[in-house]
């Protein structure tokens, strides 16, 4: 009975502390910001949603080898960044996966003065098993 339990509370503390999904991407968008932040000491988280789905089969005509080369003939840095991570990502998926996510996000911190401000951002961020962000902007 005693290994029985035991293995019980094992299974229910491994399986406990896996993130969500939505937990995985809250946490990438919150590094992404800290990143630009004035100050990253005062984030303070205010929400999140999910604004649209997109199916790999949509995202493929957008994000392949050729838009990939001629972002790189134009020298859009973002989009040839963005390319080079979702284009390997995109390639064995079914056309049907829900493959990204048009993301809103909204935060508080510190501006160089020392206010608070709430400020709304944007990101784009892969449905893969980390929840990857491959493009990440304020909306003001």
């Amino acid at each position: 009975m005693k290994k029985v339990a035991i293995v019980f509370i094992s299974i229910l503390f491994f399986t406990s502390c896996q993130k969500s999904p939505e937990e995985k991407m809250k946490e990438n968008i919150t590094l992404e910001l800290k990143q630009i932040m004035n100050d990253p000491s005062t984030f303070e988280f205010v929400s999140m949603e999910i604004k649209k789905t997109i199916k790999a089969g949509e995202r493929k005509k957008t994000m392949n080898e050729a838009q990939l080369k001629r972002f790189t003939e134009l020298g859009m840095t973002d989009l040839i960044n963005q390319s080079k991570q979702e284009i390997p990502f995109l390639k064995n998926l079914d056309d049907d996966y829900d493959a990204v996510f048009y993301v809103d996000f909204v935060a508080r911190g510190s501006n160089k003065f020392g206010g608070i401000i709430t400020n709304k951002y944007s990101a784009t961020v892969l449905n893969d098993e980390n929840r990857t962000v491959v493009h990440f902007k304020p909306m003001n």
